[in-house]
């Protein structure tokens, strides 16, 4: 065998051992507000990893509805996936997932790895007080797969002794999915009884699209380090996890590198966070899951 052949079979080896040949990576994530805006958000954090890793190539894959991110995952279409509590604690329970990092989301200028969901009603509906109020009412939330925009407030209802499915008069999603949908039909009275993730409220009146003076929260939780309102228990904020597939030592250089990025950087500003934590414990998710009987868990 010729010496330079030989060398480069050994450094083939080397490579292959070490998991480094160059391989494409694609990394999912939910699309909640487009295609575009999803670009816009997160492909300047895929171009940090690109940068880092000039041997390997990573690619965005937004997907917009979380059914469709479950269904490419069983069919081994993605690497790394970005997405809510609840899609990937149905992903991982599925497929397996690791959770690598948390998201440190910037909310009115704040750090917030933690979130959750808000329960409102209008002023003008005097009779809706607590949850045991909205019986016969007509409830309106984002959509049933919605984690902040319906699954926590469902749950929290639950163990309030009221059951949306059978107690309420209808209840509605939002044809578009948004949170700022369910707060107009609650303005609009076309429903009674609203759900959004926590912050929607007080950015709508930032706007001046509502004023929330008009607004009554309901069954509200005052926890003194969350500057927002809040009518159920906090919930880890979105993970980026890795599937299977992923070499572990490429899972744990990609966690090192996010981690490391400050909210200065041209990621952060796009992605409009902070920064990352140590992957938070997504069991609390697991449980209200398995008490919901929904997803990986449904009958």
């Amino acid at each position: 065998m010729r010496p330079a052949i030989k060398a480069l079979m050994i450094m083939m080896c080397i490579f292959l051992s070490q998991g480094l040949l160059a391989k494409e990576y694609r990394i999912a994530v939910r699309a909640h507000h487009g295609i575009e805006k999803a670009k816009q958000q997160w492909q300047q954090t895929v171009n940090v990893l690109n940068a880092q890793f000039p041997e390997h190539r990573f690619f965005l894959m937004p997907v917009l509805k979380l059914e469709e991110l479950t269904k490419l995952a069983g069919q081994h279409e993605f690497d790394f996936v970005l997405t809510n509590p609840s899609s990937f604690v149905e992903i991982d329970q599925l497929y397996g997932a690791t959770a690598l990092v948390t998201l440190n989301n910037k909310r009115a200028n704040t750090a917030q790895d933690q979130f959750g969901s808000v329960i409102f009603t209008h002023v003008r509906n005097e009779n809706i007080i607590k949850i045991s109020d909205f019986k016969d009412k007509v409830l309106m939330a984002v959509s049933e797969s919605a984690f902040g925009g319906w699954r926590m407030a469902w749950y929290e209802m639950l163990k309030n002794d009221f059951d949306p499915y059978k107690d309420a008069r209808k209840l509605l999603f939002s044809k578009s999915r948004t949170h700022q949908e369910v707060v107009r039909a609650v303005r609009d009275s076309i429903a009674d009884v609203g759900v959004v993730r926590t912050d929607t409220l007080e950015n709508m009146e930032s706007t001046g699209e509502i004023d929330l003076r008009y607004f009554r929260i309901l069954n509200n939780k005052d926890i003194e380090s969350f500057p927002f309102f809040l009518s159920t228990e906090l919930y880890p904020e979105w993970s980026f996890a890795a599937m299977r597939n992923v070499p572990q030592k490429l899972q744990q250089q990609i966690q090192q590198i996010l981690l490391s990025l400050e909210p200065e950087t041209l990621a952060a500003k796009a992605g409009k966070y902070i920064g990352w934590v140590p992957a938070h414990n997504y069991s609390v998710v697991n449980t209200l899951m398995k008490k919901l009987k929904v997803e990986a868990y449904a009958e």
